[in-house]
């Protein structure tokens, strides 16, 4: 794709829904004119054609030759479900590291057997099932060689029968599996060697969201920020942290999506979903409309079918949250927290800009967006919150010259970008005590309470830019311990969020005030919201 008078397109397909934007050049550069999203089902054909005739109808000098539109340069990423990989190790404890491994890389782990209590029947279910698509066989060095000897029998005799499935050995423990032709079998070192190993085994089943990584990275040395990116969708999540010098962590998690498919079965997950939703309905209600999310994602979009997607995008961002497990490492000037997560984790300060992608975020409201990625991936600190409404960062991260990555993006991303707004989030003041919040807009100053444990939203408008100084008599936590801290911040249609809630936000137990909790913080949120 170049920046010719040819207009183009980019596509982001993936499990669940089509996402598709027209861009066009125009004033010597590319302009996002239109976009759109629907049922996979649907197709990239007639959602392109519908792209094309909202432009020439709106304005029919725009597109120059609109009926040639099926010749028109595209761009397409492809997210599919996450691989399924079956674990094989002398025992649990050598399986563990591969396990978190291959779960954070975005695999979908099927089973673990041992050599200490791995059987025929048991491996045969494992390694058989007609869905797998990798088979690893651990075995570190040093083991002993009678456990090995063992472990590649059962393995050994299960995986003949499955001429077409890969197999990897990790570790240096064995080396071949007995009936498995070598021209099948690859090796690995070490749980994340063994990761980068398999995936040629597989090629191209995670690099719709290996896009996505690199179109957030070009991003954060296009904008010169620290940028963080969540991209929630039907089979998976994948958040990472890039700054000009490149990615500095990234995380893929197939628990992580707007929900599991585990949840159809497991009653546990679909109430710690539940737990997110401000609807007042009866928990097998919730459950099934939750078990039906999963299964028909885009049957209730609207209305309360859109306050419960948001719930179980928080819960995906939750558990995304808790994969992800900050350990203060990039914290500035080594600060050190008076609080950490519910895994001991010491959340990192927030970073820039947050962009949040996928088809999670479809249905809601814009500011109903930000409060929920304030609400889950709670960092202390000033943030700006958008949203890649027209899905074009994984399309755009296709692209493999880098220079043409970050020319197109730099030519779309105003537009690209819906901007949400800004959140601060303060927490450290203590109950019944009372700050003040300024905000200055233009020269001209606005007086509002800081009031402790709440979330305000104060009015500011898209491209509008404002100086926020929090007074508190308690040390707020914003980066640093202050009782006076001041940021410069910008508008968005969730406007400025000023949230002194603890960190992890704790909800209540009980149902009934778990729910009056939660639907007031977000109700001034939701644009079609009763009064």
């Amino acid at each position: 794709m170049t920046s010719g008078a040819t207009p183009s397109f980019t596509i982001d397909v993936g499990s669940a829904s089509i996402a598709a934007a027209l861009i066009a050049p125009l004033d010597g550069r590319r302009r996002l004119l239109a976009s759109a999203a629907a049922p996979v089902a649907v197709g990239a054909e007639a959602l392109l054609r519908h792209l094309v005739n909202r432009v020439s109808a709106a304005d029919a000098d725009t597109l120059p030759h609109p009926a040639a539109w099926p010749d028109w340069p595209r761009v397409e990423c492809r997210t599919v479900p996450p691989p399924r990989v079956a674990l094989a190790g002398v025992s649990q404890r050598a399986l563990e590291p591969l396990e978190r491994e291959f779960t954070r890389e975005g695999w979908r782990v099927t089973a673990s057997v041992t050599a200490d209590r791995a059987q025929a029947y048991d491996a045969a279910l494992a390694i058989r099932d007609p869905e797998l698509d990798l088979l690893v066989v651990g075995a570190p060095d040093g083991t002993a060689r009678d456990a090995i000897a063992q472990l590649l029998a059962v393995v050994g005799a299960v995986a003949s029968q499955r001429p077409g499935l890969p197999v990897v050995l990790s570790g240096g423990g064995a080396t071949a599996v007995p009936g498995v032709a070598p021209d099948r079998t690859l090796r690995g070192h070490g749980p994340a060697d063994t990761v980068a190993v398999s995936r040629q085994a597989i090629p191209g089943r995670l690099a719709g969201r290996e896009a996505f990584v690199r179109s957030v990275a070009s991003l954060a040395q296009i904008l010169d920020l620290r940028v963080e990116g969540v991209d929630v969708g039907h089979e998976a999540a994948t958040r990472l942290m890039a700054s000009p010098d490149g990615v500095l962590r990234r995380i893929v998690l197939a628990d992580g999506a707007l929900v599991p498919s585990a949840a159809l079965e497991d009653q546990r997950l679909l109430d710690a979903i539940a737990r997110w939703s401000p609807l007042p309905d009866d928990a097998y209600v919730v459950r099934d409309r939750l078990r039906n999310l999963r299964i028909a994602p885009w049957r209730d979009a609207t209305s309360d079918g859109a306050r419960l997607r948001l719930a179980a995008a928080r819960a995906a961002l939750e558990r995304l949250q808790d994969a992800w497990g900050d350990d203060g490492r990039d914290h500035a000037g080594g600060v050190q927290w008076p609080f950490t997560d519910r895994h001991g984790h010491v959340p990192t300060t927030a970073p820039d800009l947050l962009v949040a992608s996928g088809g999670a975020f479809a249905a809601p409201p814009g500011p109903a967006v930000a409060l929920a990625l304030v609400d889950t991936l709670r960092r202390p600190g000033a943030v700006v919150l958008a949203h890649d409404h027209a899905r074009v960062l994984g399309p755009i991260g296709m692209l493999t010259d880098e220079d043409e990555r970050r020319r197109f993006l730099a030519e779309i991303v105003d537009a690209a970008l819906l901007p949400l707004g800004s959140a601060i989030v303060a927490p450290g003041l203590r109950a019944a005590r009372r700050g003040t919040v300024r905000v200055t807009v233009h020269g001209v100053t606005t007086t509002l309470p800081l009031t402790a444990g709440a979330v305000q939203v104060v009015d500011l408008p898209p491209g509008v830019s404002a100086t926020v100084e929090l007074e508190s008599p308690d040390s707020l936590f914003v980066g640093a311990r202050a009782r006076r801290v001041s940021f410069e911040v910008t508008g968005g249609l969730g406007g400025l969020l000023v949230d002194t809630r603890e960190i992890p936000l704790r909800l209540p137990d009980r149902a009934e005030r778990r729910r009056a909790y939660l639907d007031a913080w977000q109700r001034p949120l939701w644009t079609n919201a009763e009064p």
